[in-house]
């Protein structure tokens, strides 16, 4: 089996066996943001999405769960037809996460959509730390 094949069947595992149906209540939003097929499928079956790409996202899905259950609100929002996408974002372990949740309407029941990362460099995150130590 291939490195990715391992790595996506790992993340599989995790997203449908031990995140979806444990769901909690979002802080962000005061409600359970539900996790299904429609946030699997947009990680893993995005068209334009590259095999590195994918494997970062599959890899640090815990990550992920963690940012959206600690979060105490979201950064962005973006209507998009009848739908909305929130934005959670926050920096751990040097790399920059990016929770989109979507709901159909500002009502509609939240579903994860969609996880992002990106690495921090150490020069950056110590800017971060400084701008954070201020605001503190």
């Amino acid at each position: 089996m291939s490195k990715y094949k391992d790595v996506e069947l790992k993340a599989k595992n995790y997203y449908f066996d031990k995140w979806r149906g444990h769901e909690k209540r979002i802080q962000a939003f005061d409600e359970i943001v539900f996790v299904n097929r429609i946030g699997w499928n947009h990680i893993v079956h995005h068209p334009r999405r590259t095999l590195k790409d994918k494997i970062i996202r599959l890899k640090k899905l815990e990550l992920a769960r963690k940012v959206l259950e600690t979060s105490s609100h979201y950064q962005t929002m973006e209507v998009r037809g009848k739908f909305y996408y929130y934005g959670i974002q926050a920096i751990m372990n040097d790399t920059r996460v990016k929770v989109i949740v979507t709901s159909k309407g500002p009502k509609g029941k939240k579903v994860l959509y969609s996880v992002m990362f990106k690495s921090l460099s150490k020069q950056k995150q110590k800017i971060i730390n400084k701008q954070n130590e201020k605001l503190i």
